[in-house]
C-alpha cells in the first residue's frame, strides 16, 4: 500500500506534464505563416516615385526632397530624407530664424520643451550654427505605404500648426 500513493502521484505528474506540453506540441505541428509586411523600404528613387504618386511635386535637394503640403490656409515646406543606412526616413521643417536667442525669455524655451511631449514623435529643436528652429520626425523605413506617408506627413504638419503659438518669436 505504500507504493500506491507514489504510483498514483507519479501518474498524476506524468499526465499533468503531458497536458501542459500538449499545446506546445500541437502548435509545433502547425505550419507557421508570418504575416508578410505590406509596403516597401524606400530609397531616394522610390521615395520620389511615392511622393509623385501622392500628388506632390518633389524638388530634389542635396539631401532628400522638398514637398509643399497645403492644408486650409497653411502651406508647409517639408524635407523628406532617407538616412545614409536607409533604415530611417526623416521629415524636417524650417520654422524660422531665431534672432538674438539669448534675449528670448526662458519661459518661451520652456514652452517649446513642454510642447515636445505633446507632439511626439515630432520634436522641436534649434540648430545653433544656423540660428534656426526646426521640427523633425523620424520614421522607420520598413513596410512603407503611400497611405502611411500621407498620414505621417499630415500628422507632422498638424504638429507644426498646433505649436505655432509656441514658436511665434521666430522670423
Amino acid at each position: 500500500m505504500r507504493n500506491r500513493p507514489s504510483i498514483v502521484a507519479t501518474i498524476a505528474i506524468i499526465l499533468w506534464g503531458c497536458s501542459a506540453l500538449h499545446p506546445l506540441v500541437k502548435a509545433d505541428d502547425q505550419p507557421t505563416t508570418a504575416a508578410a509586411p505590406t509596403g516597401q523600404t524606400l530609397n531616394d528613387d522610390s521615395l520620389k516615385t511615392m511622393l509623385d504618386g501622392l500628388g506632390f511635386e518633389p524638388k530634389k535637394l542635396s539631401q532628400g526632397y522638398l514637398v509643399v503640403y497645403k492644408d486650409d490656409a497653411w502651406t508647409y515646406n517639408v524635407q523628406l530624407v532617407i538616412s545614409k543606412d536607409q533604415s530611417r526616413i526623416g521629415m524636417n521643417a524650417n520654422l524660422g530664424a531665431i534672432e538674438d536667442a539669448d534675449n528670448i525669455p526662458a519661459s518661451k524655451w520652456l514652452t517649446l520643451l513642454q510642447a515636445n511631449g505633446d507632439i511626439d514623435p515630432s520634436t522641436l529643436y534649434v540648430d545653433k550654427d544656423k540660428s534656426k528652429l526646426y521640427m523633425h520626425r523620424t520614421l522607420d523605413n520598413r513596410a512603407i505605404t503611400p497611405a502611411y506617408v500621407r498620414q505621417q506627413l499630415t500628422s507632422f504638419c498638424n504638429n507644426i500648426k498646433d505649436t505655432s503659438d509656441d514658436w511665434s518669436f521666430v522670423k
